[in-house]
Order: structure tokens, then sequence, then C-alpha cells
């Protein structure tokens, strides 16, 4: 229904459909039948193992034309807007750093505010700050993407999501960036903070990333090298299964096949249900068959044993 390759096997099966050649041979006693039989299951088996390894072919061909070079374009795009950003910031966050030399001689360096501007006014202290940015989540409409100013050159925009009832603060430079807001007044302004702070931690889980999708793609380049490794196992089987069909006639349309038997044609003028009886009469009973079979059997088992005494 799926068109995928079944994962699942069956050892035992309850009921097993005989064609009536098969059936023939059974009764006659032919060993051949066990062995072709046994063959059938085997072969199916490694039917299925084969089209899943045709599948698994297939799917690795359409990673190695579409998705591996999708990814890797994407996650190339992002290291270089994540580098940009920490670009970016770290020159906003040089300009914000107070150093102060001791008396003796050491250095201390301290982070000042850098300042943030909501709806064209710039705050220069934390708390001025954040007040003004949760006045500013009164004017944002559900769902809308509202730019509200600029931080340590970042664009600043808020979203409301009425189903979490949420406020969200989004940083965009070359990439944007999500924090979720509280209420809580300096809360928010560390959150930003962190979130431009992990910027190099970005950085590295994107390159990680794309270490492995280059790893990806080269494995699956050497898995298509791969030939299906029960393909002789296959073909073996297969060419023995054949011939003992041959050999108990079991292809279909052959002589001693039930469903190779056509009635003969009705002749005109004449009763067609009387010549269809008389063709149904005429054809001979599987009894009638399997005893000629075992007397065909016994006259070759005479004849054979009369020669050995003659010589």
């Amino acid at each position: 229904m799926t068109s995928k390759s079944p994962m699942r096997t069956c050892e035992d099966v309850d009921e097993t459909a005989l064609s009536y050649a098969e059936i023939k041979a059974l009764c006659a006693g032919n060993p051949k039948i066990k062995e072709k039989m046994n063959l059938d299951v085997e072969v199916a088996k490694l039917r299925i193992v084969k089209s899943d390894f045709i599948s698994q072919r297939h799917r690795l061909e359409d990673d190695l034309l579409q998705h591996y070079p999708k990814q890797i374009t994407a996650v190339n795009e992002r290291i270089v807007g994540l580098e940009n950003d920490i670009a970016l910031y770290n020159k906003q966050n040089v300009k914000g750093m107070n150093i102060q030399e001791g008396m003796s001689g050491s250095v201390s360096v301290t982070a000042a505010f850098h300042g943030m501007t909501i709806k064209d006014k710039t705050y220069t202290e934390k708390e001025l700050a954040g007040e003004a940015l949760l006045e500013a989540c009164k004017t944002v409409v559900d769902k809308t993407d509202t730019l509200i100013g600029e931080y340590m050159g970042f664009k600043m925009s808020l979203r409301f999501y009425s189903s979490n009832n949420k406020f969200y603060l989004y940083l965009r430079g070359s990439m944007t960036y999500e924090a979720e807001l509280g209420t809580d007044i300096f809360g928010n302004i560390t959150r930003v903070n962190n979130m431009l702070g992990d910027l190099p931690e970005r950085l590295e889980g994107a390159k990680s990333q794309l270490s492995d999708l280059l790893n990806q793609q080269e494995l699956a380049k050497e898995e298509l090298k791969k030939p299906f490794a029960l393909a002789d196992e296959l073909a073996e089987k297969e060419a023995r299964l054949a011939l003992l069909n041959a050999e108990l006639n079991i292809d279909e349309g052959g002589p001693n096949s039930h469903e190779g038997f056509k009635p003969p044609r009705p002749r005109h003028g004449g009763n067609t249900a009387q010549q269809s009886a008389a063709a149904k009469s005429a054809r001979p009973s599987f009894l009638d068959e399997i005893r000629a079979y075992q007397a065909d059997e016994q006259l070759s088992a005479t004849a054979k044993k009369k020669q050995e005494l003659d010589i």
C-alpha cells in the first residue's frame, strides 16, 4: 500500500496453496517437490531482501541529488550569517567596555549597558529600557511582527501569540534570533544579552552539523558502490528452481498442468451441454493420472530388475 518493501518475515504458514501438478507430484512420492517448495520460500525471501536493497539505493540517490546538497547549502549560509553577526556584536560590544587601570598596575574591564532604541527613543539605562520594552508589548497585535527599535546593531521586533499568551523578541542581523519575554524588567534585558553572547556556541554547532552532513554524504557515496551481497545466491537458487519447475512440469501451459487443459470446441449444430459433458468426461481424472504415474514407475522398476537378471 505504501510502496515500501516489507521488513517483517513469517517462517510458518498455516495454509499453503499448491497447484494441480504440485499435488500430483507430492502424492506420487516425488522427492523433488520438497526441494522445490523450500526453494520457493528461500527465493521469495531473497527477492524481498533485494527489493529492499534497491529501495535503499533509490533513497541514497535521492539524498545525494537533493537532500544533502540542499542541507549543506543551508548550513553554509547559516555559518556565514553567524560569522557576520558575531563580528557585528563584537564591534558593538567593544564600544561599551570600560577599561580602568589601578594604581598597582592591574586592569579591570567592565561592560556598560550599550543603550537600546525603542520607538525612536534611546535608553541608556537598563531599567528604563526594560520598562519601555514592556510598554511596547502592549501595542503588538496577535502574530504580527512589529518593528520597535534596535539593539547592538540588530533590528528588534516583537510578536505576540495568543495560543500560549506569550511575547517574543526577535533580533535580526544576517540571521534572526528569538527570545521569550517575561514580566521582569531586568530579566528581559539579560535574556537578550545572553542570546547574543551565545552566538559563538551557535556557530560551533553549525560547523559540527556541516561536518556531519559531509560525512554522511561520503558514506552514502560509498554505500552506492556496494553490489547486492546475495546476488549470486539468488541467481543460483532461481536457476535451480526453474530447473525443478521444468522437471516437475509445473510451468503454466504444460501438458500435465491442470491450468493448461482446454476443452474441445463445440461443433456447429451440436448440443452444447452434451458436448461440454463429453469434454468433461474425456478429461483424465486426478486419481487416474496418479495411478498411471505409479504404474509407469512400477513398470520401469520391473524392466530394470529383469534387465539385471538377464545380465
